[in-house]
């Protein structure tokens, strides 16, 4: 498989999360990376409207929020909504771990999933993979 080189500095990134903390350290985590564009949302509603206007090149979603959680926000990015790039790679980063809702993500076409916490290192590996399998895909 080949693989590209991830530019941090030119990625955009989507954090979705209800807690206002947990994007707050996750922002500051994706710029210690050097990630230059990092966008915030308290959840799936929220997100869709971002999408109208931004095309992020990834996604990190919470799944337990509300009004619109986080894999009926990923049935709809994947379904198009609002105009949302079916395609843009999408990660849960979430406390949810049972099985069922790991099955749900997995069925509904998540490109990844981490349980929180996370460290820097782990985020950083796992962007990484779902980039570069998602660069691959394109280029088969």
């Amino acid at each position: 498989m080949a693989r590209i080189e991830i530019d941090f500095s030119k990625l955009s990134i989507l954090v979705v999360d209800d807690q206002d903390y947990v994007r707050t350290i996750i922002a500051q985590l994706l710029k210690r990376l050097g990630v230059s564009k990092v966008l915030e949302c308290p959840n799936g509603a929220y997100a869709l409207e971002v999408l109208e206007h931004n095309k992020p090149d990834l996604i990190l979603c919470d799944i337990k929020m509300a009004p619109v959680d986080g894999l009926q926000f990923l049935k709809d990015v994947r379904n198009g909504l609002g105009g949302s790039d079916p395609s843009v790679p999408i990660i849960f980063l979430t406390s949810a771990s049972d099985r069922s809702t790991v099955q749900a993500a997995i069925t509904h076409d998540v490109d990844g999933y981490m349980v929180k916490p996370v460290s820097a290192e782990d985020l950083k590996s796992k962007i990484i993979g779902v980039l570069n399998r998602r660069f691959a895909e394109k280029h088969r």
